[in-house]
Formats: structure tokens, C-alpha cells, sequence
């Protein structure tokens, strides 16, 4: 889903997932202590899930990249 197809409170929402303050994972418990956090309902965990594990692909893949380039 690209940011642009996002709708206004999909972008709040995913802006303060970054300053929650929760150290990130794809427990339900995380999910849910991001949602508390940042103020989503219910119908909006699988929304906050699904931004969750972007954040948590991108930083393995930048992590990834990091390491083959310190090997190259």
C-alpha cells in the first residue's frame, strides 16, 4: 500500500507508531500496546500490524544491506 493510497488518519496513525515509544515486534501484545499508544480502535489493528511488520522488513532489509556492504 502505497503512502499516498493511505488515508489521513492511516498516516497519523502510522506517523506515531514511529514515536510510541514501544520497541516493536508482531506479538499481539505489541500490536496492541501500539495501538493503545498511538489512540487506534480495534477495527484499526490490522492496519497497525500490517505497518509494523513493514517497519520491522525494512530495518531487516537496510540491516541486510548494511552488512553486505561492510563485506564488500
Amino acid at each position: 500500500m502505497a503512502w499516498n493510497d493511505l488515508t489521513d488518519r492511516q498516516k497519523q496513525l502510522d506517523r506515531l507508531i514511529d514515536s510510541c515509544g514501544v520497541k516493536l515486534d508482531m506479538s499481539d501484545r505489541c500490536v496492541e500496546r501500539v495501538a493503545r499508544s498511538i489512540g487506534a480502535a480495534s477495527y484499526e489493528l490490522p492496519f497497525v500490524r500490517q505497518r509494523i511488520g513493514l517497519r520491522l522488513r525494512t530495518a531487516a532489509l537496510l540491516d541486510e544491506t548494511d552488512t553486505f556492504i561492510s563485506n564488500t
